[in-house]
């Protein structure tokens, strides 16, 4: 489906097509490093110029409402992953890895969640957040370098995981929201799963095989399709 879209995108806006490639390559030229990207510049840049535009977090080449689609799925499998374990979002506390735009929050308020952090690496978007979600908090940490504050019923990473390139600073990252889960806890994590494959400075596949590793002691839910990716849950053994 991706290829076809792209197929048709060219078709379609051959010259958006050619603008999109010329940012990207002056983008590899200004953030990629030898190990990974400055990835802190980068979304600081992305966030500033697209604000709540869901291009800053989502896909370039498609529109709002394309865009929003892929999110209102993405919500609809957390929350279906959230009533298979069994977690009353009225009662839980949230922690909201790379919150971005606010969608998640968004979904954890109207499923009458109260209990909510969300951190990212860039605060952009933060004053914006603060106004439409005033009984929630935000703070600016970077989870592949940065300790995460407090203990979280619930800790939810939605297609941030391939954006962390570096392999050290993705281990820390998963280290990171393992050591701050409550024991009871659950993770809920979409990302791209498959043969290790770098696609962009900012974008890698990995094989759920490392996940596996990484969260070895814990059960992992069979993982569900989402818009090319995969999302799943995980949950310490008892």
């Amino acid at each position: 489906m991706t290829v076809m879209r792209k197929l048709r995108k060219l078709v379609s806006d051959p010259l958006g097509v050619l603008q999109n490639r010329i940012n990207y390559f002056r983008s590899t030229l200004r953030f990629k490093v030898k190990q990974g990207y400055r990835a802190e510049e980068y979304w600081q840049e992305r966030h500033t110029k697209y604000g709540f535009d869901l291009r800053g977090v989502g896909a370039f080449d498609m529109t709002q409402e394309q865009n929003q689609q892929i999110l209102d799925e993405g919500g609809r499998l957390m929350l279906g992953l959230c009533n298979r374990e069994n977690i009353n979002l009225e009662e839980v506390s949230m922690l909201d890895v790379g919150c971005g735009t606010g969608f998640y929050a968004g979904v954890f308020r109207n499923a009458g969640g109260k209990k909510y952090l969300g951190i990212d690496i860039v605060d952009v978007l933060f004053d914006g957040l603060r106004l439409r979600f005033r009984d929630f908090n935000f703070k600016k940490v970077d989870v592949s370098t940065q300790e995460i504050p407090g203990f979280y019923d619930l800790i939810i990473m939605m297609d941030v995981a391939q954006h962390i390139t570096d392999e050290r600073k993705f281990r820390y990252a998963m280290e990171n929201i393992k050591k701050h889960l409550n024991p009871q806890g659950v993770i809920i994590i979409s990302t791209s799963i498959g043969s290790y494959k770098r696609h962009s400075f900012y974008n890698v596949t990995r094989p759920l095989a490392i996940f596996e590793e990484v969260f070895k002691g814990f059960r992992m839910s069979e993982p569900l399709p989402f818009c090319g990716n995969k999302m799943f849950s995980i949950k310490r053994i008892d």
